[in-house]
């Protein structure tokens, strides 16, 4: 009876065998696409962790017309804020190399310097940023205040509302200052957009201010940028 059952045991075996030889095992691979190019920056960045967390400070690769890093490296200050990265140029579609912000999607948000792949030697590309401040207040100043909010909120004589948005006086002009009398409210409430009367203006809230500013910025990302800014904490 023993043997019986050893021969039907070896039987089984074998035909576990040449099951095992008849079947092809595939294998998931994934392949990337590299260009075995480098791109190197060389900055004095300050304002690194300023950053709320829905955002980054990168060194990151783009696509012509694209505002979706195809590859990126995040940044943090080194000493006395000096800056020295390398980033691997992983598709041969990338453009540009750029010292910036993105969004959690990996989408440009502000590009503080850039270099065109065109300008690649041999395999090496080198961003030399300089002094640069990347810091989340200094960027709104760059892209909202100063090019568009100032024309009516500058340094004359009499700017709107009384409100001067110009550099160097928006963030004492804005947070935790009660409004005019021609505004109510607070204007910035660090950490409580519903209650700032910055939100409710870039939204277009018709009870906030008489004159509608809903136009004045389009771009989703820049409103999401400031209502970040002021839930981080409204730092400057």
């Amino acid at each position: 009876m023993k043997s019986r059952c050893l021969i039907f045991a070896a039987i089984f075996a074998m035909l576990g065998l040449v099951g095992c030889d008849e079947g092809d095992i595939q294998e998931a691979a994934t392949e990337t696409k590299t260009s075995g190019k480098v791109a190197r920056l060389t900055a004095a960045v300050s304002g690194i962790d300023s950053w709320s967390s829905q955002y980054s400070v990168v060194l990151a690769a783009f696509a012509e017309g694209s505002d979706y890093a195809v590859v990126q490296k995040r940044l943090t200050e080194g000493d006395n804020g000096n800056v020295e990265t390398t980033l691997n140029i992983t598709s041969d579609d990338v453009a540009t190399i750029e010292l910036c912000v993105t969004n959690r999607l990996r989408q440009r948000i502000v590009s503080f310097a850039s270099v065109p792949v065109s300008q690649l030697q041999g395999d090496s590309l080198h961003l030399a940023a300089g002094r640069v401040d990347v810091s989340m207040f200094q960027t709104i100043q760059d892209m909202v205040f100063t090019t568009t909010c100032a024309r009516c909120h500058g340094l004359g004589n009499a700017p709107a509302a009384g409100l001067t948005l110009a550099q160097g006086q928006s963030y004492a002009a804005l947070v935790n200052h009660e409004a005019s009398k021609q505004e109510r409210g607070v204007r910035v409430v660090p950490g409580d957009t519903e209650a700032s009367l910055l939100h409710k203006v870039i939204h277009g809230d018709p009870a906030a201010v008489s004159f509608d500013h809903s136009n004045m910025i389009k771009e989703p990302t820049t409103i999401a940028l400031i209502d970040n800014w002021i839930n981080a904490g409204a730092n400057k």
